[in-house]
């Protein structure tokens, strides 16, 4: 396992360096962060699900653990709510705060990190938690966002739908597609390798994306923010012992185990804020969380493997 972490962290770390030797300034690793999501991660996703062969229990298990996502971070989030409300946040941030303190990376730290460590079984739970992050962003969580206020059951339907189409949830349903009708034995061999290269790239590019995300975002004068520092860290400590006590009482497969709690571990999503800029109020807030958490993640994530390695 060292060495998967020695693997981990070096990504991170070349990513890291090349924002600090202005390699990479913030344009080109917005850039960066455009081909994993439209390419590389929707590449990997398609492939690995679509060469599983996707049995009825597998597919019950999927169902679960998109259920399990959603739920989890449901619940959580109004547990960081009152947390945050005892510490003094201000009113007006706590509907930001829930959200952005119960979302997840799994797209871009998830998936490499699953594939990593755990094998191609373990993307295809991952890719389901990515699902029940969608479902709860769009719909409770947008919601939340917005203030809590009325909503026609129509509009709600019709954001969750605009939102859940997007390059990674597409890539999920069709390679569920092709694995349960056998469509890669009609794809030509030179497309499939070109899916597959555009896939392998995907774990080295998502990781050196992360360390350069945080190399850009001022660590330092992050670090000076307490509110976010305090939201930040809290998050990162209190959603992984969240979900290891839920999960403990759960009767699931070993490896589904591992990978729930996993998920729950990761640092806020980076979608969260450009939800909150456009319908809610405290996108700096919840920004400087997005870059604060993955940060942190270098630090709570290693345990948090360990943990799941006692499980499979």
């Amino acid at each position: 396992m060292f060495g998967q972490f020695f693997v981990l962290f070096g990504l991170m770390a070349v990513g890291y360096i090349c924002s600090s030797k202005k390699f990479l300034n913030g344009e080109m690793t917005i850039g960066i962060g455009n081909i994993v999501l439209f390419f590389t991660i929707p590449a990997m996703l398609f492939t690995t699900l679509a060469n599983t062969k996707v049995e009825h229990a597998m597919l019950t298990n999927f169902a679960l653990m998109v259920g399990l996502q959603f739920i989890s971070m449901l619940l959580f989030g109004r547990i960081l709510r009152q947390y945050y409300r005892f510490r003094g946040f201000q009113e007006e941030l706590l509907n930001m705060l829930e959200v952005t303190g119960a979302s997840v990376n799994n797209a871009f730290i998830g998936f490499p990190i699953a594939l990593m460590f755990f094998g191609e079984e373990a993307v295809v739970y991952m890719s389901a938690s990515v699902l029940g992050l969608n479902l709860y962003v769009w719909s409770i969580g947008l919601y939340i966002i917005k203030g809590i206020k009325g909503e026609r059951l129509g509009t709600m339907l019709r954001t969750l739908l605009k939102g859940a189409i997007n390059p990674n949830i597409s890539s999920i349903l069709l390679g569920l597609f092709a694995s349960v009708v056998g469509l890669m034995g009609y794809i030509p061999d030179f497309v499939q390798e070109l899916i597959k290269s555009l896939g392998v790239i995907s774990t080295p590019l998502s990781l050196i994306y992360i360390g350069a995300l945080t190399g850009n975002s001022g660590l330092k004068l992050l670090l000076k923010d307490k509110k976010s520092l305090e939201a930040s860290l809290s998050k990162m400590i209190l959603m992984p012992i969240l979900a290891f006590i839920f999960i403990y009482f759960i009767p699931l497969q070993p490896l589904m185990k591992a990978v729930y709690f996993l998920s729950l571990a990761l640092p806020s999503a980076a979608i969260v804020p450009m939800v909150v800029g456009r319908y809610g109020v405290g996108v700096e807030t919840s920004s400087k969380m997005v870059m604060l958490t993955t940060a942190f993640s270098m630090a709570t994530l290693p345990p948090c493997i360990a943990i799941c390695h006692i499980w499979v």
